[in-house]
């Protein structure tokens, strides 16, 4: 790509960033309530000094949901039902592979399409990482198939010169399927480019980035409800603003006799107020204003957002509380929405999941025939019925799918393991009583 081209990308990148970043903002409790607030900045109206400003974390709660829902237990992998090959990736994947794999949830689930990047460092050891959305601009190509063709990685860091004077520098690293040039402009965009690294070649036969989408048009959770949510923070702020406001009586005075620093005073010392005529026969008069709020309405109406809201976002059903002793097939109707828009998302996941695992693979020059995933969800669920459906299924299905979907067993190859030792364990103690099995061989003769 020529550098005018770049440019003018990443211009047009750094104008519509909101665009993406509105979803994090969110779920940082960062909502539009915090910018605008309720009342008119004019500050015309003197009765309107109360200006609260209630942000609601709804995003939060239900992405969190989601994620915790997908991926609190490892996604497994298994690689041609080959141990070693397993054990490798196991490896390479690294211990923090589960809290890799939710950001990238959390990030899809804020923006769209969260991006993993993965390289190999100076020791030719293969690394991965989540990079930020707002740093990837994409280009596919024009067939069907879409593949992705190129990837330009946006990013600004601070230098300092000699007297530590602070410099700013956007960062802009062109990825194609063989090479990287890297840009660095000084100041902004517009700046002079200071960077020489060009044309460096990568082996990887790809643009060493994936995307994880969160569905298949690629947007966000949060722009089925954010006008929902930004109407509930309305509400509670302009319920906190009149709480505040209309919280003292208003008096209404005519022809007070006396200074109006002084009326509360005496109306607080005396309990009465002296009033006099205005010289034309027109008598002093008092009167008390109070405003009634209209608390049943607003409450009505919280309470409806609410429950569009988690509908909208297709949440875990709210203060419920009849589930207590409910069977399997009840608690699965119950996580039904939420299952749909996970299951949404796990078919996006699992195309880009084989993808970095044939990085992998790859660069350990490994072939591979088939590449297996196994999710598992963390959701309420009847053990009692799912023990009692293993214990009737040994001998019809095969001793690895019933320890895959044991309510006790996480990990499948520990518990094949251990199953084996206790097996091999009192075969050890049966063959350690030599008297025991020269009787049981004379019994078999006599049989005879």
């Amino acid at each position: 790509m020529n550098e005018r081209k770049l440019r003018n990308y990443v211009r047009n990148r750094i104008f519509n960033k909101s665009n993406i970043t509105v979803g994090k903002e969110y779920y940082s409790n960062k909502t539009q309530i915090k910018e605008t607030g309720v009342v008119p900045s004019d500050g015309k109206n003197i009765l309107r000094s109360a200006d609260n400003r209630i942000a609601h974390n709804f995003h939060q709660l239900l992405v969190d949901e989601k994620v915790a829902y997908m991926f609190t237990y490892p996604i497994l992998i298994d690689v041609d039902d080959n141990q070693v090959v397993n054990d490798r990736v196991s490896d390479t994947l690294g211990q923090d592979y589960v809290r890799k794999i939710k950001d990238l949830g959390v990030e899809a689930s804020n923006t769209g399409c969260a991006w993993l990047h993965y390289w190999r460092n100076e020791k030719n050891e293969f690394r991965y990482e989540k990079v930020e959305s707002e740093q990837i601009i994409p280009f596919y190509s024009e067939d069907l198939e879409k593949k992705l063709i190129e990837i330009l990685r946006v990013y600004e860091t601070i230098e300092y010169d000699d007297n530590l004077t602070p410099i700013k520098f956007v960062n802009v690293e062109d990825w194609t399927i063989d090479t990287l040039d890297k840009y660095k402009f000084r100041n902004d965009i517009d700046g002079v480019d200071e960077s020489e690294l060009k044309g460096i070649k990568h082996k990887f036969g790809r643009v060493p980035f994936i995307p994880f989408a969160n569905n298949s048009n690629h947007t966000s959770d949060l722009i089925k409800y954010k006008d929902l949510i930004d109407l509930y923070d309305r509400v509670v702020s302009g319920y906190a603003n009149d709480i505040e406001d209309i919280q003292e009586i208003l008096w209404i005075i005519t022809n007070y006799d006396g200074k109006s620093s002084d009326f509360l005073n005496n109306v607080k010392k005396y309990k009465t107020v002296i009033l006099e005529d205005d010289g034309d026969g027109a008598k002093g008069d008092l009167k008390t204003l109070s405003v009634d709020i209209p608390v049943e309405a607003r409450n009505s109406l919280l309470e409806l957002l609410k429950k569009q809201i988690y509908e909208s976002g297709q949440g875990l059903q709210q203060d419920n509380e009849s589930f207590g002793n409910a069977s399997g097939v009840a608690l699965k109707f119950f996580y039904r929405k939420l299952e749909l828009k996970a299951g949404l998302l796990e078919t996006e996941f699992r195309e880009s999941i084989n993808d970095l695992i044939e990085a992998i693979l790859n660069h350990y020059n490994i072939r591979f025939k088939k590449i297996t995933q196994i999710w598992s969800r963390n959701m309420i669920s009847s053990e009692l019925e799912a023990s009692q459906i293993a214990q009737q299924s040994v001998g019809i299905i095969p001793e690895k799918l019933i320890l895959q979907n044991h309510p006790w067993v996480e990990d499948v190859e520990e518990a094949t393991k251990l199953l084996e030792e206790e097996e091999e364990s009192k075969i050890n103690i049966f063959n350690s009583y030599p008297d025991m099995n020269q009787r049981a061989k004379e019994v078999d003769i006599n049989e005879e």
